[in-house]
């Protein structure tokens, strides 16, 4: 199984780390995957996989992960939403991932971002971001995971400047796919799967990647002779609109819950007025006028670098991938 080399993956018992383990291990490499004691194993006991339990915050006790390995994909970062989450886990858990890179000399570090470390609120409509486009000058204002995602991968960049470790840094837009929270905030909220409040706003074309593409991008990221000290958008070039992706995924997926649109322009109103009664209050709003901008501005990215450079070609489109998603609910996700 170690033929193709030996792959540690950090996050391994997330949406993600799941998919990404056996994909690895259907490719023929070994992996070892990376939990918390408290993790659920589902998905992750297989053939060719090591279970190894450690807290990446915790440097001595990572370092007994890193030993014969060849390769690393980053995919793990704090979820509790503090502050003091963001800096252990999320920051530095990177910077021991780092360290370990250059001391052990890992052949490719594979580091996933994310595109909510670019500036969205200062762009126009329409505007097209490729990987030059401006980085979130207020990232704490679009919230303590978007922070310290950029405080992360700040510390990646710079080594990479440096020639530390060869690494790549990939920036998904929004996962969906078997397994995933396909309702996410950027579509609306909703009340326990019972209603589905959608904010409507025609324009914008969601940022998707379904999460066997983004495995596929992980995959030649980690591989390739090229991308060394590079960074890629990875999101799927046919993107839908809210309308479609509700029609054709969220009604079929929840058959019978009732779905109700809300004018942007009327959210923006109520966004604005909380923001301002909660400042009064001296409390934090519960959603903020620049984070809702931010989520909702008709924005594209572009991943056309990604495909030219290192021939990601990903293969499963909006409407197949919306099938596999179906199927899963009666029995499995291959």
């Amino acid at each position: 199984m170690a033929a193709k080399g030996r792959v540690l993956v950090t996050g391994a018992s997330g949406f993600l780390g799941r998919r990404l383990v056996e994909m690895l291990v259907a490719r023929g490499h070994a992996v070892r995957a990376l939990v918390r004691k408290t993790s659920k194993l589902d998905g992750l006991q297989l053939p060719g996989v090591e279970i190894a339990c450690g807290d990446i915050a915790d440097a001595a006790d990572l370092k007994q992960a890193f030993d014969g390995l060849d390769y690393v994909v980053h995919a793990a970062a704090d979820t509790s939403g503090t502050e003091a989450g963001a800096r252990r886990v999320t920051i530095g858990g990177t910077r021991n991932i780092l360290d370990l890179c250059v001391d052990m000399k890992v052949k490719r570090l594979v580091y996933i971002s994310s595109c909510s470390v670019y500036g969205v609120a200062g762009c126009h409509p329409g505007q097209v971001l490729d990987e030059t486009a401006k980085i979130e000058p207020f990232p704490e204002r679009r919230g303590l995971y978007t922070w310290g995602k950029q405080e992360a991968e700040k510390l990646v960049l710079e080594s990479m400047r440096l020639g530390l470790v060869s690494a790549v840094c990939l920036r998904p837009g929004t996962i969906y796919g078997c397994g995933g929270e396909n309702y996410t905030p950027m579509i609306g909220f909703s009340l326990k799967k019972k209603l589905f409040i959608v904010f409507t706003n025609d324009e914008l074309v969601l940022p998707l990647v379904y999460v066997d593409n983004l495995v596929e991008a992980i995959l030649v990221a980690m591989t390739s002779a090229r991308g060394s000290g590079q960074v890629y958008n990875v999101v799927d070039p046919l993107g839908v609109n809210k309308k479609q992706y509700i029609d054709l995924l969220i009604r079929r997926l929840y058959r019978g819950v009732p779905v109700v649109y809300l004018p942007y322009g009327l959210l923006e109103y109520v966004v604005a007025v909380q923001e301002r009664l909660f400042y009064l209050f001296k409390c934090r709003p519960i959603l903020s006028q620049y984070r809702l901008d931010s989520s909702q501005k008709p924005i594209v990215y572009d991943s056309s670098r990604l495909v030219d450079e290192l021939e990601w070609q990903p293969r499963m489109k909006f409407a197949e991938a919306v099938e596999v998603i179906l199927a899963s609910q009666s029995g499995g996700c291959d």
